[in-house]
């Protein structure tokens, strides 16, 4: 069978929980109600669901991301995970023969690649069979205590790794409706009161179907879900720098990334307007705090009223933008940690960072949204959630920029520099069999044919008036 068919075309409709089913409809049908939620993690770990891989079944957790887009599950023993995929022991495991690899913005893992059938029990979703990586060994990928033991990625396959050929799990669904394309929704609600547990909502969307009015903002190029940042704000003030700044060498929407990461020049920026900021208002906070993101303590509170809200304006159409504006509790979150400074009570730590590989709109900015990917769309949907941090949503409002003018030209991934290595030493290789092909039959055209040939008429009459 195709590996993004379902072993059983049917919708497991009757294998569904019900209570998970009954939570779904009700939140369509009373949007007032409090999210229904089927993803959990530890703040700063990432989002993850529960899976069943295989036949019989095997339960784990997977982390939610939009910046990937491999299924990949453990598939050995490791130290930071309780459980792992034994494929032996599925009868509908199969394996690819394949080796994959992924390397993340820290760490990466290795493995064998293969297909399965997967369902997800609390989405009205169904049972597919699609590809699955099983990870084999990894460096700095899993969390200790995070309690989830593979990802599912949710971008485009042109990323997917060994190549785009991979059958991803939204692929599975696709396929399942005729090639549709899927849409999803993810709602990070956080946590409770700088709890050590967050939840949110992640749910398959039918076509057409959104039970919240959305703010969109177009998705540039599809293989991340790449979208054009035009400015940023600190409380009142602007950071004056070109709009293809903010865009070096991309701007990427990320539920796998906790902070926002900005470009070097642009988190100087930010750095140095919180500082100003901080300073009229008289708030100590350490150099180290903002810069390096150490964790800073307090023995009262934090008066989040002396903290700047940040303002994030994104691409609406090509004359208009959007704009995301985040509390300072969304980037300034309290933590707790071994190395708390004696008698402190509240520790907290900074979660924008310096990046050299663009700007990621993690979980920071994602928290407190209603967030829609629409790929047959082209575009990310926003709408403010009932859950999270306290957020705002504003606009469209109007702009004179050149959007496109905005966009960094960083080519898109194509064949690998060892597959291109590989054309040329075959278009090589070509060639000089076509030369020595070519000489060798000359040879033996002047050697032995030519020779044995039958003279023409005309050189026979020259040869006997002789």
């Amino acid at each position: 069978m195709h590996c993004s068919e379902a072993l059983n075309i049917h919708w497991r409709a009757s294998v569904i929980q019900p209570i998970w089913l009954l939570a779904l409809l009700c939140i369509h049908a009373f949007p007032s109600l409090e999210v229904a939620t089927n993803l959990m993690g530890k703040p700063g770990e990432g989002y993850y669901i529960e899976v069943e891989i295989g036949s019989p079944p095997q339960t784990f957790n997977v982390l939610v991301d939009t910046g990937s887009t491999n299924f990949a599950i453990a598939g050995a023993l490791d130290p930071n995970v309780e459980t792992y995929f034994i494929s032996l022991n599925s009868s509908t495991y199969t394996s690819h023969q394949k080796k994959v690899s992924v390397l993340y913005t820290q760490g990466f893992w290795d493995g064998e690649l293969g297909n399965d059938m997967v369902y997800f029990p609390s989405l009205l979703a169904p049972q597919v069979r699609c590809d699955i990586a099983v990870i084999k060994t990894s460096h700095n990928f899993y969390m200790n205590g995070s309690q989830w033991q593979g990802i599912l990625g949710l971008a485009y396959p042109v990323i997917a790794r060994p190549d785009h050929g991979v059958v991803s799990w939204l692929q599975a669904i696709q396929h399942l409706k005729n090639h549709q394309s899927v849409a999803f929704a993810l709602e990070l609600c956080g946590s409770q009161d700088g709890g050590n547990r967050q939840t949110g909502l992640f749910e398959i969307l039918e076509t057409g179907i959104e039970r919240t009015e959305l703010w969109t903002s177009p998705i540039v190029r599809e293989w991340f879900y790449e979208l054009l940042l035009l400015g940023i704000s600190i409380g009142n003030q602007t950071i004056d720098l070109p709009c293809r700044k903010f865009n070096t060498d991309k701007t990427i929407l990320d539920s796998g990334t906790t902070s926002l990461m900005l470009p070097t020049e642009v988190f100087s920026m930010v750095v140095k307007l919180l500082n100003s900021s901080l300073m009229d208002l008289s708030v100590p906070i350490s150099s180290d705090f903002l810069v390096l993101q150490k964790m800073y303590c307090w023995n009262d509170p934090v008066d989040w009223a002396h903290f700047p809200n940040i303002s994030l304006s994104l691409a609406h159409f090509d004359n208009s933008y959007i704009v995301l504006e985040l509390s300072p509790q969304s980037y300034i979150r309290k933590v707790s940690d071994d190395s708390e400074l004696p008698g402190a009570q509240h520790c907290y730590k900074f979660f924008i960072e310096s990046s050299k590989t663009g700007t990621v709109l993690g979980v920071v900015v994602m928290e407190g949204f209603r967030i829609v990917f629409n790929q047959s769309g082209k575009t990310i949907g926003f709408a403010e959630s009932i859950c999270g941090p306290a957020v705002s949503l504003s606009g469209p409002f109007e702009t004179e920029t050149d959007i496109k003018s905005c966009m960094n030209p960083t080519p898109l991934p194509s064949v690998s520099p060892l597959t291109v290595a590989a054309y040329v030493i075959a278009a090589l290789t070509s060639m000089y069999g076509v030369l020595m092909g070519y000489v060798t039959c000359h040879w033996l055209w002047e050697t032995y044919v030519k020779h044995k040939l039958p003279r023409s008429s005309s050189e026979t009459s020259i040869l006997n008036s002789n």
